[in-house]
């Protein structure tokens, strides 16, 4: 009788063995064809690096969440910006940037080397808690109202400068062409305040600027080249050439705190300078698609210095790499930034846009300088008391950087 009970256990332990085997293999086997089934009918654009299903399952898990407790309204455009925000900062590149349709609108301006505004360029002064007004541009609206160098702008319409700060009191000052903006000036000079209303009008920025260095023996031209847009080139060789007019010996080009800029402003610049040969290798990704930019025979044949320091960036870089790589300069200054990619705009349907890095580039003959920057000839560090003055209140008398490089240059006018 417990030979029976023992086979009829041996069965039925066998058949739940099986049955539960059939009902592990069924669900697995149901689970990949449920997976294949969504891969299929996914849309192309979910994949397995970015979009990938566990990801979009996790962003509705979280949406349900707050769909179900959360308090406040959630506000779909500043959302969705975000978002795009939070993609373009989680691939870590590290020169990467979404930009709202808004926001992309004046950053395609700034690269044309045109905005809307009344001429001038400033930099906050912390001391005063205003907009310090360094230069006035030639023909702007701000000249034709009589503002001056050195004035400082205090408050936009009714609000303080202070509470705007920089960047809130720069946007207030920008806006459309054919609008007025109101702003209240103080003028230490006369001790007084001056009220202004300027209608804006579409600006060119000045990026180039030069001036002859104040030495008895030589006519040494100081080109300061502030950054590199659409608009370089052409203010780059009328500085040039009104300097050479003048009866320049030599030129000491001045990059310091240049973040860089547009590559066929660069390039075009550079063409002026070097002889026939290469001014740029460029490295995308896939060997097929690098490409290298070269100059023609005509060049500047004349002794030249260039100044860097730590804020000398990208295009900048490479300007002082490629005077370097021919050995018709030497860099005078301290190490530089070190950002040796390029990154490309595409336009998005909405207007928005995004800016990423497709490539490498390297100088004619020296090899890339992303992460360590142009090693100076000579080195010339600032002195701490400099450092707190900002360059562009800094004179041939007490920019000890400048004087370095002068010497540079002197002694290669000298020995020419």
């Amino acid at each position: 009788m417990k030979r029976k009970y023992s086979i009829l256990l041996t069965v039925f332990l066998c058949l739940l063995c099986i049955a539960v085997t059939f009902q592990c293999t069924y669900t697995v086997m149901q689970r990949k064809v449920r997976q294949a089934e969504a891969k299929t009918a996914a849309p192309e654009w979910i994949d397995d690096v970015f979009l990938t299903p566990e990801l979009l399952g996790k962003m509705k898990n979280i949406a349900e969440v707050y769909r179900t407790y959360y308090v406040d309204a959630i506000d779909a455009d500043y959302f969705s910006d975000m978002i795009m925000r939070g993609f373009v900062a989680g691939t870590e590149d590290q020169f990467g940037q979404y930009l709202t349709a808004d926001e992309s609108e004046d950053y395609f301006s700034e690269r044309e080397g045109e905005f809307a505004g009344i001429g001038i360029s400033v930099l906050y002064n912390a001391d005063y808690g205003a907009l310090e007004t360094l230069s006035v541009y030639t023909d702007s609206p701000a000249e034709a109202a009589g503002m001056l160098p050195g004035d400082l702008i205090v408050a936009v319409g009714e609000e303080s400068v202070a509470a705007l700060g920089y960047y809130g009191a720069i946007a207030r000052m920008r806006g459309e062409v054919g609008t007025t903006v109101s702003f209240t000036v103080y003028r230490p000079d006369t001790d007084r305040e001056i009220a202004f209303s300027i209608v804006r009008q579409t600006v060119e920025e000045v990026t180039v600027n030069w001036h002859f260095y104040d030495d008895s023996a030589h006519k040494m031209a100081v080109v300061r080249i502030l950054s590199f847009n659409a608009k370089t080139p052409a203010q780059f060789r009328e500085a040039i050439e009104a300097a050479r007019s003048g009866g320049a010996e030599g030129f000491l080009f001045d990059l310091r705190s240049n973040p860089g800029g547009n590559l066929d402003a660069i390039c075009e610049i550079l063409d002026l300078l070097l002889p026939a040969g290469p001014i740029i290798r460029l490295d995308y990704k896939g060997e097929e698609n690098d490409r290298q930019i070269d100059s023609d025979a005509s060049c500047l044949d004349m002794p030249m210095t260039v100044l860097v320091d730590g804020s000398t960036a990208s295009a900048a870089e490479l300007f002082s790499s490629a005077l370097q790589d021919y050995k018709l300069a030497k860099v005078v200054g301290t190490q530089t930034y070190g950002k040796g990619t390029m990154q490309s705009i595409v336009t998005l349907p909405d207007g928005s846009v995004v800016s990423l890095t497709v490539a490498y580039y390297l100088p004619p003959f020296s090899a890339n300088y992303h992460g360590k920057g142009v090693t100076p000839d000579v080195i010339s560090e600032q002195p701490e008391e400099e450092r707190k003055v900002n360059l562009n209140k800094l004179t041939d008398a007490t920019d000890s950087q400048l004087r370095d490089a002068a010497r540079v240059l002197r002694e290669a006018i000298e020995t020419r």
